[in-house]
């Protein structure tokens, strides 16, 4: 399907999207009712509006309810351009939630999820202080209000990541790194 604009949503597409927010789950029969259609045309335009990728429903976590923190960690580097794969390899990771580039003083943000702060030096330790190039940067340790429930990978694991924190020497070090999720996934992820 073709690309939707803002411009082609009209405010029946805004009221389905203004209800998915409040309950992604809703049915389509109460959609409909909520917003004067019958469910087929619910669904028409909801396969309009999720195939164009103008929005996904999805699962959010509320991580305050499950016990994490939240950093957002900022910085510079020299040559971003030349750091697409490390920033992907960074993306990929269940403790960044969120990615961008940026303007200002900093380059890069990285909001970082984390249960203890051990987790999130060795974080600092393992990822930000091994980018190549890097200037400088600076963690804030922060509490989002809104939103209160963000997708975020947080069960996610990957093999190679599994494989570094088993033997990691950061693990049993002077910072001694409690682990991510890998510990309680691990065994999942090997299945």
């Amino acid at each position: 399907m073709s690309n939707l604009h803002i411009e082609n949503l009209d405010r029946v597409d805004w009221k389905i999207i203004a209800e998915l927010q409040k309950d992604g789950r809703v049915s389509l029969v109460e959609l409909g009712r909520r917003i004067g259609l019958k469910h087929p045309s619910v669904r028409a335009r909801l396969a309009k509006l999720t195939s164009s990728n103008v929005i996904k429903v999805q699962a959010n976590l509320n991580l305050r309810k499950l016990g994490y923190n939240v950093a957002f960690v900022n910085a510079e580097v020299e040559d971003i351009s030349s750091l697409t794969r490390e920033v992907a390899k960074l993306s990929r990771c269940p403790k960044v939630v969120f990615v961008a580039v940026k303007s200002g003083d900093y380059n890069l943000m990285f909001l970082v999820a984390y249960r203890d702060v051990r987790e999130l030096e060795v974080f600092i330790e393992k990822r930000i202080r091994k980018l190549p190039k890097l200037k400088r940067f600076s963690v804030e340790l922060d509490v989002v209000i809104k939103p209160e429930f963000i997708p975020c990978d947080i069960g996610a694991v990957d093999p190679e990541c599994i494989k570094e924190c088993e033997t990691c020497e950061l693990r049993q070090g002077v910072i001694s790194c409690p682990g991510c999720c890998v510990p309680v996934f691990a065994a999942e992820a090997r299945k």
